[in-house]
This record gives structure tokens, sequence and C-alpha cells, in this order.
């Protein structure tokens, strides 16, 4: 058995939707009804991962626009993934 990672998906209906995985997976789909849709078809995810500050984070990227370094280090930020890197955190980070 492998451990589970978190996995953030990002792009796509499931964006935002944070998904538990094998760590040894390369791909995550998701069903309609776990991005909140009546219906429709499931989403493919691929994983990747990104190193940020010594930290490795995990993502599910709908598409190859969705990978860019930046973009995935400001996700991390915004969503609650990685706790800031100034100290002292400004108040409510």
């Amino acid at each position: 058995m492998h451990p589970i990672i978190k996995v953030m998906l990002v792009g796509g209906k499931a964006d935002g939707l944070l998904v538990s995985v094998a760590d040894d997976a390369t791909e995550v789909s998701v069903t309609p009804a776990q991005y909140g849709a009546l219906s429709g078809q499931p989403l493919s995810y691929r994983i990747v991962s990104q190193t940020i500050d010594d930290e490795r984070y995990f993502f599910g990227v709908f598409s190859d626009a969705h990978q860019d370094s930046d973009k995935l280090t400001r996700v991390a930020l915004t969503r609650g993934m990685k706790k800031c890197s100034v100290k002292p955190c400004p108040k409510g980070a």
C-alpha cells in the first residue's frame, strides 16, 4: 500500500478541489458529483509536483497551460497550501 498525498486541482471545472491519491499516481479523475455538477463527464488531471521553499507540493493540472511554475506557486500561497515565507507572517496569513 502506498502513502496518500493531497493534490490541489488547478483549472477546469474542478479547480480548487483538494483530493487524496496514492503517492505513485500520475493522474486523477474526478466525477461530476465531486466537482459539484449534476451531470457531465469525468475530468482527468495530470499530477505534477513542485518544490517551493524546500517543501514539495502536488498539483493536478487540467492542461499544460496550468503548469506554469509561477502560477502553481501563487496557487500554493493563495489557497492555503503553503504558509507565508515572510518571518514573521503578516496577521491573517
